[in-house]
């Protein structure tokens, strides 16, 4: 009996532990850098995440992802907002070459065409 409660003391013990490391970590973190730096910080909601960008560097985060939007679709509404990007990154997932050109079309024509 003694070992049943002591059992049921560590299971709870680790739901209390697992609870509390999701709780402080963001269900999402997005990353993607600018063409062109940034002149001020900005800050802006795109899709229900937080972005940051200070110079060249952007970085969004939320509790948890809002939309199902794919890899390209995320990042043209990032780049809609902030300018053309030379990276972007969505969790563990990395746009390749082709994927920011497509990213990059949905940038502001002026941002685009000063570059």
């Amino acid at each position: 009996m003694q070992s049943f409660k002591m059992l049921s003391a560590i299971a709870a013990g680790a739901v209390l532990v697992s609870g509390a490391a999701l709780a402080q970590a963001p269900g999402f973190r997005g990353e993607a850098k600018l063409v062109t730096p940034a002149s001020a910080p900005r800050e802006a909601v795109i899709a229900g995440v937080d972005w940051r960008c200070e110079g060249d560097a952007c970085v969004g985060v939320a509790l948890r992802k809002a939309n199902l939007d794919g890899l390209v679709r995320e990042c043209r509404k990032v780049a809609a907002v902030v300018g053309p990007v030379a990276s972007y990154k969505s969790g563990a997932y990395v746009a390749d070459k082709g994927q920011l050109k497509a990213c990059n079309r949905a940038a502001p024509a002026q941002a685009v065409a000063a570059n």
